[in-house]
């Protein structure tokens, strides 16, 4: 039987705002194998903000490129299709959810920053693996905890209870979740994932990444994921809504060898570069008003 809260967050997801067409375009077009670096130039090209979102990120101390990069087609060419739909996505993903509550702006804000801390550590550690998916794993960590910002959407008074819950007694917010509201944010991130008609394999991360054995042939992604949401709660990026860390999966820990030195190193490169990029995203936020009178390359 479906609880009657995920009845409603189910009923009234169809309300809430879709990827921009621009970014569905984008999307269509890097799975496309005619697809030349000219064409999706030109329908980035076609959107100001998109493009100047993408030039303030290249030149950004994210990607330390020696020389500055000044057209779409530069980028396209540096970065590859798949690293310029995710980047563009991440900014995009970012704005349908900023500031719709102003009652929650302060642990919105802290989900971002564990989301996107998570992304920068599936990176890493799919870069640390040689895995030829470390966009895939960096879009993934960003959406994993979705679900989350539907619910304080959706049922706003009834998350709060769930992060309350958290606070007065010694369990996780996927736990409160299920005590709360008969449901978590896993199921919630799979119904919008499935709605925006995303990957069948990210749908699948973002559904099990408390449980990455549960997803399947995609049960090594899913642990990647698993694994950087809890190097970001040791490293305190943000909050994933209560101070606790959830436990770890022996399962997915036993896939990766990693020695103290190596975690060692991944925390650091996970730490810096989360205050390199996330500066970089707000104060290009902050500048998107100004974009109509910038002059546009490809």
């Amino acid at each position: 039987m479906v609880p009657q809260h995920l009845k409603q967050v189910i009923q009234r997801i169809h309300d809430l705002p879709t990827l921009p067409r621009t970014i569905l375009k984008i999307t269509e077009l890097v799975n496309n194998p005619k697809t030349s670096a000219k064409d999706l130039a030109k329908v980035i090209t076609d959107d100001q903000v998109l493009t100047a979102r993408l030039l303030k990120l290249v030149n950004s101390s994210f990607y330390g490129f020696p020389q500055k990069i000044s057209t779409v087609t530069g980028a396209i060419v540096l970065l590859g299709f798949d690293a310029i739909r995710n980047l563009l996505l991440t900014t995009s993903v970012f704005d349908l959810f900023s500031n719709k509550h102003k009652a929650n702006k302060d642990l919105q804000e802290k989900f971002w920053d564990h989301s996107l801390g998570c992304a920068i550590g599936a990176k890493a550690i799919g870069s640390f693996l040689k895995s030829e998916q470390v966009e895939e794993l960096f879009v993934a960590g960003l959406l994993h905890d979705i679900g989350k910002i539907v619910e304080m959407m959706i049922l706003p008074q009834e998350f709060e209870l769930a992060v309350q819950k958290t606070r007065d007694t010694p369990i996780t917010i996927y736990q409160a979740e299920e005590e709360v509201l008969g449901f978590t944010h896993t199921e919630v991130g799979r119904v919008l994932a499935e709605k925006w008609n995303l990957p069948s394999k990210l749908t699948k991360i973002i559904a099990h990444h408390h449980h990455p054995a549960k997803a399947g042939r995609f049960a090594e992604e899913a642990a990647v994921i698993h694994v950087a949401d809890i190097f970001c709660r040791a490293l305190g990026l943000g909050s994933g809504g209560d101070e606790r860390m959830p436990p770890l999966e022996p399962d997915a820990w036993s896939r990766f060898t990693f020695s103290s030195a190596v975690i060692d190193h991944l925390l650091q490169e996970i730490d810096r570069t989360f205050y390199d990029i996330s500066s970089v995203l707000v104060a290009t936020k902050a500048e998107d008003k100004s974009v109509s009178s910038m002059p546009i390359h490809g």
